[in-house]
This record gives structure tokens, sequence and C-alpha cells, in this order.
């Protein structure tokens, strides 16, 4: 049975049930403390009695970021599911389960829409946090009374998927840009071309070992990829061409770049020459520049490239999802942008 008492701190809610200990929260609604008291009881009446025990109300995020830290996160491949793991402990980490609710993960929502965030950084953080109440609730048995709070709020809306293509004169003009570069940033030039031609993500393409390259047979298989399945890729003559002009290295990698942050400082450095040299060849034959030229242009941008190319050569969807490795039709469609007059040009 449930008791409501007002206290100076708001309105206290008790349930007490023969032979288990009263369990007890405080709210600063009346109608909080009801809504709650429902929720219990009407788990009680569904033979969830352990819910009396309120396990919510004595374990904090930390606990639970503690072992999720130690049984799930090893297994993902996701390498930014760490850091979001860190902003969820600075946020709420010294809260009780139980503490945590709808209203006060939506404010963090918005703290962070407000501070800037794409809304995509913001889903992941939220599925961070959400991802803690499951295995609460999955692994560690803990009953949460009111449910997972972050199922109930509103997600930020994601933009539209890019479909950023490389303009004419721009492939050119970053290979200049790469082949421009300081004599010990090796590799520059064939990783944009191996990009366009494979379609292989930067991680992907990071993570290339020699052992894992056929020449003869023309392909590349792929251990570590982003959706945890491995795969064999087709290597284009122009792709073949760039692996033979590449040292090989003693510790077996194709690429030296440790990480994909070394990489994209060596990317940005890249675009800033390759512009500088088009702006030069405009001053040249004196005509105007296109001032969207290289502008937002991502690394994964040539990915997209890749993939829209593999469709224009003629390719089949299970052919270039080989390619891709996408595993489904509405994701692919996502990277594909065919140009229409080339498709015209099909169509007779």
């Amino acid at each position: 049975m449930a008791y409501f008492e007002q206290r100076k701190n708001g309105w206290r809610a008790q349930i007490r049930q023969r032979g288990m200990p009263s369990i007890s929260r405080t709210f600063d609604l009346k109608a909080d403390a009801e809504a709650w008291a429902r929720e219990v009881e009407r788990e009680v009446q569904r033979g969830n009695r352990a819910v009396l025990r309120d396990d919510a109300g004595k374990i904090t995020i930390d606990q639970v970021v503690a072992l999720y830290t130690k049984h799930v996160l090893p297994m993902k491949k996701d390498h930014s599911a760490a850091s979001n793991l860190r902003v969820v402990h600075e946020r709420f980490g010294a809260s009780f389960l139980s503490a945590v609710r709808s209203v006060d993960v939506a404010a963090w929502r918005n703290e962070l829409v407000e501070a800037g965030y794409a809304a995509q950084s913001v889903i992941h953080r939220l599925a961070a946090l959400s991802n803690l109440f499951t295995y609460a609730e999955q692994e560690m048995s803990i009953t949460l009374p009111a449910g997972n709070p972050v199922r109930a709020i509103r997600k930020p809306i994601k933009p539209k998927g890019r479909d950023r293509r490389l303009r004419p004169g721009e492939l050119d003009a970053l290979r200049r840009g790469a082949a421009a570069a300081r004599s010990q940033v090796v590799g520059l030039p064939q990783i944009i071309t191996l990009a366009v031609e494979t379609s292989m993500r930067l991680g992907e393409l990071l993570g290339l070992e020699w052992s894992r390259i056929d020449l003869a047979r023309r392909t590349a298989h792929l251990v570590d990829t982003k959706n945890g399945e491995s795969r064999t890729v087709a290597l284009s003559s122009a792709a073949l061409d760039a692996l033979r002009t590449l040292p090989r290295r003693i510790d077996g990698r194709v690429f030296g770049w440790q990480n994909k942050d070394s990489f994209e400082k060596a990317w940005t450095r890249c675009k800033v020459r390759a512009l500088a040299a088009y702006q030069t060849d405009c001053t040249a034959s004196n005509s105007k520049p296109d001032p969207t030229f290289l502008i937002d242009l991502r690394f994964h941008d040539l990915r997209h490239e890749a993939t829209s190319r593999l469709f224009e050569k003629g390719l089949g969807v299970m052919e270039v999802a080989s390619m891709t490795g996408h595993k489904s039709l509405a994701m692919l469609k996502r990277y594909t942008h065919i140009e229409a007059e080339k498709l015209a040009q099909k169509l007779g």
C-alpha cells in the first residue's frame, strides 16, 4: 500500500508490503509521487517483487559504467563509445539509477543542442546513457519502475545525409596537394586514390596490411570493419598501381598513420596546398576561381564518390554492397547520387 506525505523538500511516497522492506522516494510534485507508486504497485501485482528491493535506488550510474566498461566496451567496434561514456559519467555519474528521470535526460539533450553539438553527436550520447539502463535491466537484473528514461524523450532530428561529390578538378588538385607534401608524409597520394577506387572507409584503409592484399588476384581482405564483419574488396587497375608505388613497411602495415586524428592533420594540410595550387592556376589563366572549390570536402566524401562511381560503371546493387560493406539497400542509397546527365545517356 502507498502512503504520501508532504515534506519541506517535496512529496514523499512510501510503499509497504508485508514481508518486504518498505521503499520510499521524494518528488517535487505529488503527481510524480503518485505515478511512481502506481508503477511500483503494478510491478508487484505482476509478480515482480524484486522492485521492492529498490536496487535502482542504491546503484549509481558510475557503478553501472564500471561494469559496462569492463564487460561490454571491449567488444564494441565503435571507438567513440568510450568518449560518450565519459560524457555520461560527467553528467550523471553520481546519480542513482532511479534518480534519473526523463525530464533530466531531456534537459541534458537541450544543453547539448544549445552548446552546438550536431544532432548525430547528441543522439550518440543519449544512446550511451540508454545502453547503461538497458545493461542494468538485462544483465544486472535491476528493475526500473519507471522504465528506461531515455526512451521516453524525443531525439534531435538528423540532418539530411551528405551527398557531397567531387567537383571537376578537385581530385586532380588533391593529388597535386598530396604529392607536394613533405617527403616524410608517405602514402598520401595513394590513400586518396584507394579511397576513390575502393570505397573503403578511412579506418579500413589505415588498418590495411600487406599480408591481406593479393596483387595477383587483385583483392584486399578487410578484417576490422565498422559493421564487425570481414569482407574482401576488389582492386581496380588504378588501385593496384597506387599500391605498387608504396614502399613496404617493416611492421607489415600499408600506411603509417596510427589513428584517424593523425591522418586528418595531413588531410587538412593537403587541402590547403590543393586550394592554393588551384587559385594559382586560376590567376595564371586569368579565370575566376570557383568559391566552392574544396570547400567543406571531408575525406569520408571520397567514399560517397567511390560508391556513386561504382553504380555509374554499371555494377549491380549486390556487387556494390560487396565493395562498400553496406548491409541494406536503404543504407546504400544514402551514399549513391547518380549524375542525372549520365543517367539520361543510359536512357537513350
